[in-house]
Parts: C-alpha cells; structure tokens; sequence
C-alpha cells in the first residue's frame, strides 16, 4: 500500500544558504537566519525522501561535508544528489561522486539537476550544449553500481522554451513555479507538462517562500499548491510533491506551520499503487 508520505520529498541545502534572502525583511518571521539542516527539515516535516542540491558548488564532491551530509540521510528512503547546482552551477565530477555514494548508501537512488536550463540562457547553440553535457552526465551516472534516475528543474516559465528531445536522457521531471504570482496558472501548466511528456516522472516543486518577494506564501496559496498536487497523485497524474527548503525553516514562517500541518493530516492519505 502507497500512502502519500511515500512521495513527498525535501529539497534540501546547506544551512543558512538562504539567509540573505531572510534578511530582506523581518515581517512574518523571527529570526533574520535559518540553522536548520537538510537531515533537520526533513524530521521537522516527517518527509522520508531527500534531495541534496549543491549551491555555489557547496557541498563539494568527495569532501568530508558531502559526506557527512549524505550520513545524516540515514534514515531516507530515497536520495537524489546535485549534479547542476543553483544556477546551474558544475565543478565536473559530481557524477563520479554519485556513483561513489551509491557504492557506501543504498538510498542513493540517483542525482538532480537543478537550474540546468538556465546555464544555457546566453549560449549561442543552447539546445546543442545542453545536449552534450546532458549525454556526458548521462554516461557518468550509468557508470554506478546500480540504476540511477536523473531529475531536473524545470520552471513554468521555461515551459515553451526547452527542446523535446532533451528530455529522452532525463526520467523525472521537477515543476515549479518561481513567483507565487504565477500559480494560478498551476493547473494549465501541469497539463502541458503531463502532455508533452508522458514518459517521464512529474513532481510537483512546493515552495514556503517567495524569493521574488522575500515574504512567506500566504496560507491560501500555500493550500491551492499542496491540494492541487495531492489530488493529482491520488489520480495517479503526479509521482511526487517537493517542499522547498531547509534554509527557510525554523524562522517562524506562517507558511512552514500551516505545510507541517498539512503534512500531518495527509500522510496516511492512500495512494494509487
């Protein structure tokens, strides 16, 4: 039996990599900074699958950092590790260390990359350099000790932007929405996506915080996302929901206590096998 804890991820970080964003504005928040770990969030949240996101490069691969963030997952079900970071962001042997980890963890279930469309925003042959480092992450991780999925970021404003063919070396697709301004438009764009691309897994990005803003998601929209993913999973449209992210947690974000709540009611919510 699948309940829906089953699918819910963190989009985890390193700590504090989000404080200058916190610090735009102390309204609706206590603290200026947040201390909490990815390991951390995901116990604050009851969420059992983690996705680990380099920022700046941060965690380095094979650093006593990585390695002691991919320890504290111990617990996880299912682990995916950056391979792209934010803004794209490579040092060029993250997959070596991918495979590395699913050598030591069993969870290690394979890597994401985030902001991967991005890095290819002013290359004068976008689709073609997006294509190769596609196919050179590909090799990399098809050299590991078992099968390992390949996930990435795609924002609904990159929706009509991004070449179909790409999509043939990724199995999940991750779909957020970067201004909560935009998610009224939630529903269509989730459609386009699930039409467009029927063979690859769909999960649904959550954030708590509105970066554009520096404020908290208001109960409200924090309901309209998290209902809307919950019941496209109970339909068997949606293979998982994403909250993002530690670095905003543990500030008092009305937004962090209205999902921890949610979370709780409807864990045990059963699920399409």
């Amino acid at each position: 039996m699948t309940i829906a804890r089953d699918k819910f991820w963190l989009f985890g970080v390193r700590a504090h990599q989000d404080d200058i964003f916190l610090g735009k504005s102390t309204e609706k928040r206590n603290y200026r900074w947040s201390r909490i770990t990815p390991g951390e969030a995901a116990l604050m949240l009851d969420v059992p699958n983690m996705i680990m996101v380099n920022c700046d490069g941060i965690p380095v691969p094979f650093s006593c950092d990585a390695y002691g963030y991919a320890e504290s997952f111990c617990r996880m079900k299912n682990v995916l590790w950056g391979v792209t970071g934010s803004g794209g962001f490579r040092i060029g042997n993250e997959e070596k260390f991918v495979c590395d980890l699913a050598e030591k963890y069993p969870y290690i279930g394979g890597a994401f990359m985030d902001d991967f469309f991005i890095k290819f925003k002013n290359d004068p042959d976008p689709n073609a350099s997006a294509e190769a480092l596609l196919s050179e992450i590909r090799s990399g991780l098809d050299k590991a000790c078992r099968p390992m999925e390949l996930y990435v970021t795609w924002y609904t404003h990159e929706i009509e932007g991004v070449d179909k063919k790409l999509l043939s070396y990724i199995d999940g697709i991750t779909l957020w929405t970067w201004e909560s301004k935009n998610l009224p438009n939630l529903t269509a764009n989730f459609d386009i996506i699930e039409k467009n691309f029927k063979e690859q897994k769909k999960l649904l990005g959550i954030y708590m915080y509105d970066f554009t803003t520096g404020m908290p998601l208001t109960n409200e929209q924090m309901e309209f996302q998290c209902e809307f993913g919950l019941e496209m999973m109970k339909k068997g449209r949606l293979d998982g929901m994403i909250f993002e992210t530690n670095s905003v947690m543990g500030v008092g974000l009305p937004s962090e206590m209205w999902l921890r709540e949610w979370v709780e009611r409807v864990k045990y919510t059963i699920l399409p096998d």
